[in-house]
């Protein structure tokens, strides 16, 4: 028996040996491969550290340039928006002055017309005083005395004639235009006629025309020299007078 084991000893021996090494090869196998499996891990981790570490910087980036053009923007619309207030603010004072001139205008416009109808009323009331009075002189004065009216400012006109001073009228005799308010007596218009052909060398016959609204008296011109002796211009006259003493 002793034999035996002597026998099987080394062999025993020699296979705890090989298992020995077995072993030892396995565990330096699987070391080796946890070794390099961790040191994959550890490469790995710290891969995406640095791209961790690269997308925070460029977030971190991203938010500085959109911090810096959103503060360039509101800038850019804080520029535009005063500008925006001056446009408008010219546009205002430039609608405000047209309008304070379009208002002067129209007010400087109404005060003209005002003047310019006031004016209108003022010869409108002298040509109907003229013509009331022209009226009242057909209402009072009889057929009569209105003949002697008339005769007395046909006189009258003539003397003024005889008194002219015509060395420096020169006439036109074939331009020539009689108006009376009646018929004009015979015997002045003979004195007429004498005194036109002594005083403009001037040989015509007088052949008036009638004109009522003269009222009394009669108007002739001889090329440029115009005399009128009418009651209705005499009237105009006292009018114009009136008026003139009036404003003073």
């Amino acid at each position: 028996m002793s034999e035996m084991l002597k026998l099987l000893l080394p062999i025993i021996l020699t296979h705890v040996v090989v298992l020995a090494v077995v072993v030892v090869l396995i565990k330096r196998i699987l070391l080796g491969d946890t070794a390099k499996a961790v040191e994959s891990v550890r490469e790995v981790e710290a891969e995406i550290r640095k791209k961790e570490s690269g997308i925070r910087e460029q977030i971190e980036e991203h938010e500085r340039v959109f911090q810096q053009q959103k503060i360039a923007a509101e800038k850019e619309l804080e520029e535009h928006r005063a500008q925006a207030d001056k446009e408008v603010a010219r546009a205002r004072d430039q609608v405000l002055g047209e309008a304070r001139t379009e208002a002067d205008r129209m007010v400087e416009q109404a005060k003209r017309n005002e003047e310019k109808f006031r004016q209108q009323i003022a010869q409108d009331m002298e040509e109907k005083a003229v013509q009331y009075a022209g009226e009242i002189f057909g209402l009072v004065f009889t057929e009569k005395m209105a003949e002697a009216v008339d005769l007395v400012f046909t006189d009258e006109l003539l003397e003024a004639l005889d008194h002219l001073d015509s060395t420096s009228i020169t006439v036109d005799a074939s331009d020539v235009d009689f108006t009376a308010a009646r018929p004009i007596a015979d015997a002045q218009k003979v004195r007429l006629e004498t005194l036109l052909k002594e005083k403009f060398e001037a040989d015509i016959k007088v052949q008036e025309n009638i004109q009522e609204d003269l009222v009394a008296g009669l108007a002739f011109k001889l090329g440029s020299l115009e005399i009128d002796g009418s009651l209705s211009n005499r009237m105009k006259e006292a009018v114009d007078e009136v008026k003139k003493q009036a404003r003073g």
